[in-house]
Parts: structure tokens; C-alpha cells; sequence
């Protein structure tokens, strides 16, 4: 079973949602609900990766470039979203 497309599709739907916060103030209560749909995958601890790759200094990096991760698909590596 090619599990890419479920993959593509959840990246987007996650990919989505920060363009709604970036607009609300900062609330810390909202951003752990939100990122208990993350949990079950992704670390928030550096170079901690489970089936995802950490989200720790996730922020001004280039998609598919955590060098401890493997398992990025071609068309993350080559997407060039930072």
C-alpha cells in the first residue's frame, strides 16, 4: 500500500494551519491542543525522531534536511519549503 498521498495530504492539512495563527495573538493553552495531532509522531526534542522527524528548531529549516531523519519522501527533499 503506497502510503504517500496519506502522508502529502496530512502535510498540507498540518502545513495549513499556522496561516490562521499567524494572525491571532500568541496563546500557549491553543498551541499544545493543536499539537497533541503531532504528538503521536513528532518530537519536540532535538534530534528525538520517532515516525516523524523532531520539530525542535523546526523553524527556518529547509524541508527534508534534519540530517537524523532518513525517511523523508523524494518530493519533501526536494520541495524547498522552509
Amino acid at each position: 500500500m503506497n502510503r504517500i498521498p496519506a502522508v502529502a495530504i496530512a502535510v498540507l492539512a498540518l502545513t495549513a494551519l499556522p496561516y490562521r495563527a499567524m494572525a491571532e495573538p500568541g496563546n500557549a493553552a491553543r498551541g499544545e491542543r493543536v499539537y497533541r495531532a503531532c504528538v503521536a509522531c513528532h518530537s519536540l526534542e532535538p534530534n528525538r525522531n520517532m515516525t516523524g522527524p523532531s520539530l525542535a528548531e523546526l523553524w527556518n529549516r529547509k524541508s527534508g534536511s534534519l540530517t537524523s531523519f532518513s525517511r523523508y519522501s523524494p518530493a519533501l527533499k526536494s520541495a524547498g519549503i522552509i
